[in-house]
């Protein structure tokens, strides 16, 4: 009889480095605060639309954004957004 162990799924994660993690991290609030989303249904169709970056699980109720994620995607939409305004 075969053991009734669950397989092992690998998953690709792509983990942040020291230094993303020494420049700091956001809260869900920090970004409403800072106007980078509108409330909680708008970061999640970023997040599924436009690429916007997932959040960190870090304790129980915790799951910080890393500022250089947040920052990197701002500049990649601005940049989107000029490209499209000089047409």
């Amino acid at each position: 009889m075969l053991p009734k162990t669950q397989p092992k799924i690998e998953v690709e994660v792509d983990a942040p480095t020291d230094e993303e993690i020494a420049a700091g991290l956001y809260s869900y609030a920090d970004l409403e605060a800072l106007g980078i989303v509108r409330d909680r249904t708008d970061l999640h169709r970023k997040q599924l639309l436009y690429g916007f970056p997932w959040p960190i699980k870090t304790g129980e109720r915790q799951a910080p954004f890393l500022k250089t994620r947040v920052h990197a995607w701002v500049r990649r939409r601005a940049a989107l957004s000029l490209k499209s305004s000089a047409k």
